[in-house]
């Protein structure tokens, strides 16, 4: 499930935590405009910052920064620009500032003020004949909207007339969310909310529902949606929001995520890589890295403070590190945020769920409270458990900050790869 964490002081700090479900939503469920301004381009755009553009064939810039114009003060969220076009034609927008998360699936656009009605998009319909409308429920709120298909284009690599999901889509019959869906608390289906102009969500699995949604209708998923209202429908595979990734033609079998070393203190800006593809090119091969298998829900275990926490995993999409431990201190301006004494040095151990691997890992915690208002990038973490009570306290959460200086490979379910199929993550 994904939500977004709080607000830390004049720091607006959103964060994700997922797991993937096979009858319920992936979220970010968890996952954004041209690089200057916050808005949207004819031609692909760098996504803010001053990013490089990848001359890689299967290379997308990422850059953390302060986020799209009309948001404030975020922190540790990576970012990507997308290409989305009219499936088959040269008609296309590019987006940037869309939030990349490896603990979600499927591409997200928020509509107003961001997408081009001009795209026109078709509408994926249900066996109804209805346009189909998808809830995105996350424990701190819900997003609405419709889902089209897109040719989907990052570098050189093309996932066609894929289905995404468009977060409120001002047609007439998507104006109002189901009941069913807004019983999850707050519409985050905004630029401000969401701190992104979208969401791509490039984690385990292939699509965001799966075989549960594709069997039966569930509640607060996907609907059938006419003027009369819309209804629980069920949706086949092919159909639902999907990981664009596993649609390539090539280098679809995952990721390569590399974010540079982040010094104490943080940085004011951080540029790194998303590579497409494990071991297909030169350029995504583990070299070092060890396994780390995942069960069915894409989680491993982690052994924190002597507690063995089995449903524990990496989410680009969290800003922080998420666990539960009252003996660290809590800070006083930044509710549910850990604001150590001395130093915040901390240690865990992850395991493979097939005994594959197993290894220590150190991480700091820095204080929240005296975070400098220019800093984009830095070393923190926090008890969701303040956030939400559907905080699964048998979790740890790796978030953004588990990244800076690692090279950390996403293996999708039941792909091919020469370290072995997929799920699993390495680094």
């Amino acid at each position: 499930m994904f939500y977004l964490t709080s607000v830390i002081n004049k720091n607006m700090i959103f964060g994700t935590l997922h797991q993937h479900l096979s009858c319920l939503l992936v979220g970010f469920l968890g996952v954004l405009l041209a690089s200057c301004g916050g808005g949207s381009s004819s031609s692909p755009a760098s996504g803010g910052g001053n990013v490089a553009v990848p001359t890689s064939n299967n290379v997308l810039a990422v850059v953390v920064d302060s986020g799209p114009v009309g948001v404030k003060d975020v922190v540790n969220q990576p970012y990507v620009s997308v290409t989305i076009c009219q499936p088959g034609t040269t008609v296309c927008q590019t987006i940037d500032h869309i939030l990349l998360d490896t603990g979600s699936l499927g591409l997200r656009i928020i509509a107003p003020g961001i997408l081009n009605g001009a795209l026109n998009l078709p509408a994926v319909n249900a066996n109804t004949g209805f346009p189909v409308g998808e809830c995105a429920q996350f424990a701190s709120g819900y997003q609405w909207g419709s889902v089209h298909l897109a040719d989907v284009k990052m570098a050189n690599e093309v996932a066609a007339s894929l289905p995404i999901h468009i977060v409120a889509d001002t047609s007439a019959i998507f104006t109002t969310a189901p009941i069913d869906c807004k019983s999850s608390g707050a519409n985050i289906g905004s630029v401000a909310a969401l701190g992104a102009n979208g969401v791509l969500g490039i984690g385990l699995f292939k699509e965001d529902c799966g075989i549960g949604c594709a069997a039966a209708a569930i509640a607060g998923t996907y609907y059938a949606c006419s003027n009369t209202g819309c209804a629980n429908i069920s949706l086949p595979l092919a159909q639902q929001v999907a990981n664009p990734v596993a649609s390539f033609a090539r280098d679809n079998n995952g990721v390569l995520l590399t974010l540079p070393v982040v010094p104490l203190g943080g940085v004011t800006s951080l540029t790194g890589s998303l590579i497409f593809g494990i071991g297909t090119q030169a350029n995504n091969s583990l070299a070092a890295e060890a396994v780390y298998a995942t069960n069915s829900q894409g989680n491993f275990i982690t052994t924190y403070n002597g507690k063995a926490l089995s449903a524990s995993y990496l989410d680009s999409g969290s800003n922080g590190y998420y666990f539960d431990d009252k003996n660290i201190r809590a800070c006083t301006g930044s509710t549910g945020f850990y604001c150590p004494l001395g130093g915040g040095a901390l240690s865990a151990v992850n395991s493979s769920y097939d005994g594959r691997s197993s290894g220590a890992v150190s991480f700091r915690l820095e204080n929240v409270d005296t975070l400098n208002a220019n800093i984009v990038a830095i070393q923190i973490g926090g008890n969701v458990s303040n956030f939400s009570s559907s905080f699964n306290s048998n979790s740890f959460d790796w978030g953004l900050p588990f990244f800076f200086g690692r090279r950390v490979f996403v293996a999708i379910e039941n792909a091919s790869t020469p370290n072995g199929r997929g799920p699993y993550w390495a680094y």
